[in-house]
């Protein structure tokens, strides 16, 4: 019987002694989060929307729990709201800052359809509608943006990608992979236009002499387009030796080096 009351003894105990600790630990969660407040927001990388508008659209807020803050679901309100946020890191620094870190989504090019200009970046997600290119948020901060020609697309909303006629789909992914490899070289402010009209002579227009044409479907592939706009500054290097200041063609055929002709 003695022995079964210390057995009895020594459960009770462990249960206090299970309780108490968590007490103290709920007691403590308490007293720290307490001190958790948010006060301090620092909001990097943005330029086309300001700090404020970065927070406000979060849906976080001055005096916000850092410990129970939903940094998933203000990062995807801001990402859905601002079309021109690409990717939202949001991170606590303890003991009352917010931190929130933007890449946003560069304007590359613009697609007229409907009486709109449909402005994208190289993924083709629509950034904005203008009815003016003057109007755009990218003209304001003096961007260049390619025009783009020969793409058949259905209205868009603002944040979504680019929805091509049934059918067309080749030419709306052939005009994004040339886009990405030419943001890719750093090529894209020297681009006028992209003209995907015709699959087998997709071409562009260069430093607005230039028509370079990638002929063929061969060149549309992506391990081709990313190798013929590397060299295309050597190549034009070389035509400009032999042709200094004369417009024409740099013709990237599916076989051999690239040829020039004069216009």
């Amino acid at each position: 019987m003695a022995g079964y009351n210390k057995r009895q003894l020594s459960k009770s105990s462990t249960v206090y002694i299970a309780l108490g600790v968590l007490l103290i630990a709920v007691m403590t969660l308490a007293g720290t989060s307490a001190f958790m407040s948010a006060t301090n927001f620092v909001v990097e990388g943005v330029s086309v929307y300001t700090a404020e508008e970065i927070v406000e659209v979060s849906g976080l807020s001055v005096g916000d729990n850092l410990l129970f803050i939903n940094t998933q679901n203000a990062s995807h309100n801001i990402r859905d709201m601002l079309p021109f946020v690409n990717t939202v890191q949001i991170t606590r620094k303890l003991p009352d800052t917010i931190h929130i870190e933007i890449i946003e989504s560069t304007a590359i090019a613009y697609v007229f359809f409907a009486g709109k200009y449909y402005i994208i970046d190289s993924l083709g997600r629509v950034l904005e509608h203008v009815g003016n290119l003057e109007d755009s948020m990218s003209a304001a901060a003096n961007v260049k943006m390619i025009e783009i020609r020969g793409v058949e697309i259905e209205e868009t909303l603002v944040g979504k990608n680019l929805r091509p006629v049934f059918g067309t789909e080749t030419k709306l992914q052939y005009m994004l992979d040339v886009l990405i490899g030419l943001e890719r070289e750093g090529l894209e402010e020297d681009v006028s236009f992209l003209d995907v009209s015709n699959i087998v002579n997709v071409h562009f227009g260069y430093l607005g002499i230039y028509n370079v044409i990638l002929s063929g479907t061969t060149n549309l592939r992506p391990s081709y387009i990313k190798h013929n706009l590397a060299t295309l500054e050597g190549n034009v290097a070389q035509v400009v030796k032999s042709y200094p200041n004369i417009p024409g063609d740099i013709i990237y055929e599916e076989s051999g080096p690239p040829r020039f002709i004069p216009r």
